[in-house]
């Protein structure tokens, strides 16, 4: 009796009741929140992406992605402070076990220069992201990124010659030397990546300004140079597919094909086929190029939940002509019951704990099947603690549409160390959908005009309004 009524019992017996009716996050709902959010900040919604990245970090506080990119949002809003107390949290969840926690602690310092630039601390910003440049691994593509921020922040790093007078309002003045060493910071962006846009504005604005030649041309991208072409280059497009998932370092690697009545539905609007044709056509071509101590397997996705599966061979027990035979005549059918299939992964590969083991999923819808409440990313983690990477091939575009089959996607990917590429399919181009926000962050610098301040003969002084940052 005296147990009964004291408080350390009635304490213990609060805390076993709430472990046993704890309810786990909803991680699908934390990785459809973020990548909403993704979305929303791209097109510049940003009170709508912070609320996303928030919710998202609230579900899963110990994602890094989810805390860097909720810690941007805030910074870009002007709380400063919230920004970089949640950029610190995301550093503190790195481990160096990570292939990628070099990377991931560059992106760190970079996004701490964006909170800086977002408030006008220039001075700190530049110092930050040049302390993320040194430190970032090969990487053309964020090497460019931050180059060109550097050559922004150059121009806007003013903060001590705010100018005003009867005839001109508030302004700042930039100097030649400035110009020319920000026009430096661009012309390495562009060397770094000569399809950087926002760099390419930024040299060729400054390369006028001063008078110099240009070096580089307007970047024609990847996808835009293919659509002008006047015959689709799907022909070359699994080699892309092949090098960005790095499909060709799995000692095993199970294909697992969507097969439901939707890749027979729709079109590829730049093939001229359905997206089961474009599939199997692109799969085969990718089981040509692995290489020849490949263990090789399939799996269907299709039918009905409870329906055993049309193809189920592990790997290892198949040829890469038997493999290639399987693609070729593959036959739609049903829905897409991805979870129930992913359950029985597992018996695709072998239990040996040498091999590098990849599920290739190709697909173009989300998981129709329930199968007891799973959550399909509490399930990825399964398939990560056996050592199984999954990267996704989807024909579905990045869009608000598409929420429920991207969040399925990312979270098996993000769970497991894979990656996610999806189709243009008006272009025949592939890209890879990550949860970077660093390609978000490019800077382009304000217009500008010549200041006569000086005096009229003073010719390499122009000046800029602080209501352009």
């Amino acid at each position: 009796m005296t147990l009964l009524k004291s408080g350390a019992f009635w304490i213990i017996i609060s805390y076993a009741t709430s472990l046993f009716f704890s309810v786990p996050p909803n991680r699908k709902k934390a990785y459809s929140e973020h990548y909403q959010g993704s979305l929303l900040y791209a097109e510049g919604q940003l009170k709508r992406a912070n609320q996303k990245f928030k919710n998202a970090y609230q579900i899963l506080p110990d994602n890094f992605y989810f805390a860097l990119s909720y810690g941007i949002s805030e910074g870009r809003l002007g709380h400063a402070s919230s920004g970089l107390t949640l950029i610190q949290q995301a550093n503190t969840l790195l481990k160096r076990a990570d292939e990628e926690y070099h990377y991931k602690k560059a992106i760190c310092l970079f996004s701490e220069g964006m909170v800086h630039a977002y408030n006008q601390d220039f001075d700190s910003a530049f110092r930050q992201i040049q302390s993320a440049l040194y430190a970032l691994p090969d990487s053309a593509s964020a090497k460019s990124i931050m180059l060109n921020n550097l050559g922004y922040l150059q121009l806007l790093n003013q903060s001590k010659n705010l100018h005003k007078t009867k005839e001109v309002a508030s302004h700042m003045h930039i100097r030649k030397h400035d110009l020319e060493k920000a026009h430096t910071y661009f012309e390495q962006a562009l060397q770094a990546d000569d399809e950087n846009g926002v760099a390419f504005y930024n040299y060729k604005l400054l390369s006028d300004t001063l008078g110099l030649e240009t070096a580089f041309h307007a970047p024609v991208h990847g996808a835009q140079a293919r659509a002008q072409t006047d015959r689709p280059t799907f022909l070359n497009m699994h080699q892309h597919v092949y090098r960005t998932l790095e499909l060709g370092q799995y000692d095993e690697l199970a294909f697992m094909v969507d097969i439901s009545g939707s890749m027979v539905a729709e079109n590829v609007i730049c093939m001229g086929s359905t997206r089961f044709e474009v599939m199997k056509d692109l799969g085969r071509k990718i089981v040509a190029d692995l290489p020849a101590s490949t263990q090789l397997g399939i799996g269907t996705i299709g039918g009905d939940c409870p329906d055993e599966p049309a193809k189920w061979k592990p790997s290892g027990t198949m040829t890469r002509r038997e493999l290639d035979t399987d693609l070729r005549f593959l036959i739609p059918d049903g829905t897409t019951p991805l979870l129930t299939r992913l359950l029985r992964a597992p018996e695709l590969f072998t239990d040996s704990t040498q091999t590098k083991k990849s599920i290739f999923l190709i697909s173009d819808g989300a998981n129709t099947c329930r199968e007891a409440g799973l959550d399909i990313c509490d399930f990825a983690e399964e398939l990560s603690q056996k050592g199984i990477t999954v990267n996704v091939l989807t024909f579905l575009s990045s869009t608000f549409n598409n929420t429920s089959a991207f969040s399925e996607y990312i979270c098996l990917a993000d769970n497991t160390g894979g990656k996610v590429v999806y189709m243009d399919n008006l272009r025949c181009y592939f890209e890879t959908f990550d949860f970077d926000l660093t390609k978000a962050c490019q800077l382009q610098i304000p217009t500008f005009q010549k200041s006569t301040c000086w005096g009229k003969h003073i010719e390499t002084l122009w000046m800029y309004s602080p209501d352009n940052w």
